[in-house]
């Protein structure tokens, strides 16, 4: 007996799946990190902080003189000038001392690549060193949308199937006998012959199958579309107008959605503001926060004037 063979299908769904999650992390990572610019900060500590505000959720800010008395006090006599550098963002661990109101009085910073001007000691929470928040949760930016995303990955993978279905071509099922006559019928429908004229042997065994899938691509476009409106309106992002026109929202729906992304940015630029003058006080540096968000919506309306003017004009 002859042993029978699967059909195994040589793209792994797992495969496509773990892709387009890669597709869209990336894609909203990215957004993230071009967020906010940090004046008082230089490159690599603003793409540490990002990135730790984007994974944790947290970074800790100290000074680089609690590692070294000697350091501290060629600072302090001007001998050395450490600039931006003077501040140091390392991920932290509570040092099991809290307060009443549950956040950490003491806490013990990571030191991940075992360099000496990083402390071992614990350093008293708002006096030596400071806790960096993206949220007013305190979760992880990516921990609040990451189920969103796996929706989108849903959605990408139903249009997926769908499109498949659309694709599926004509199949016919013949007898072995009939298996010559079968090439000429190809052969018909290649040169899109109006009439085919088949003789087959065995009439009854001649099938055709068809998927009769319908065109749902559409609708789910639109969801996708929804789904990515509501990561970014979380994140604080611009987004009516990057995937849907205005023009197919009335007045009310634009404005609600422009207060929800003015709520949420504020949301973002206050916790990280606050965090950032507690530096100031306490380790001596002062640090902006600036949500480029802002400096592009002046741009993005009168662009969106201007056309409006257009199209009264062409009324």
């Amino acid at each position: 007996m002859a042993k029978e063979k699967l059909y195994r299908p040589r793209v792994n769904s797992a495969g496509v799946r773990n892709k387009i999650k890669f597709y869209y992390t990336e894609k909203f990572f990215n957004k993230w990190m071009s967020k906010y610019e940090f004046i008082g900060l230089n490159y690599q500590q603003k793409n540490y902080l990002m990135r730790k505000l984007w994974s944790d959720g947290s970074v800790a800010c100290s000074n680089i003189k609690s590692a070294s008395k000697e350091l501290a006090g060629l600072m302090d006599n001007g001998a050395i000038d450490m600039g931006e550098n003077e501040l140091i963002f390392t991920p932290w661990a509570p040092a099991r001392r809290f307060n009443i109101y549950d956040y950490p009085t003491h806490v013990r910073l990571i030191n991940t690549r075992g360099v000496k001007f990083i402390t071992n000691k614990e350093l008293r929470l708002d006096d030596e060193v400071v806790i960096i928040y993206a949220q007013k949760n305190h979760k992880s930016v990516f921990s609040s949308i990451e189920a969103k995303i796996n929706e989108l990955i849903d959605i990408e993978m139903k249009k997926r199937v769908a499109r498949k279905a659309q694709s599926q071509p004509w199949m016919f099922a013949f007898s072995p006998e009939d298996f010559e006559q079968a090439k000429i019928l190809q052969e018909q429908m290649e040169n899109d012959e109006p009439y085919m004229f088949v003789p087959f042997k065995d009439v009854d065994k001649a099938k055709s199958l068809v998927s009769g899938a319908p065109y749902i691509v559409d609708k789910l476009e639109q969801d996708r579309q929804k789904v990515e409106n509501d990561i970014l309106t979380m994140m604080g992002v611009n987004n009516v107008g990057v995937s849907e026109k205005k023009e197919h929202l009335v007045v009310d729906e634009v404005n609600a959605n422009n207060q929800d992304i003015e709520e949420q940015s504020m949301s973002f630029e206050s916790e990280l503001q606050e965090c950032f003058d507690r530096v100031g006080e306490n380790l001596g540096r002062s640090v902006q926060v600036i949500d480029m968000n802002e400096l592009y919506a002046p741009e993005e309306e009168q662009e969106s004037q201007k056309e409006d003017n257009e199209d009264a004009q062409e009324n």
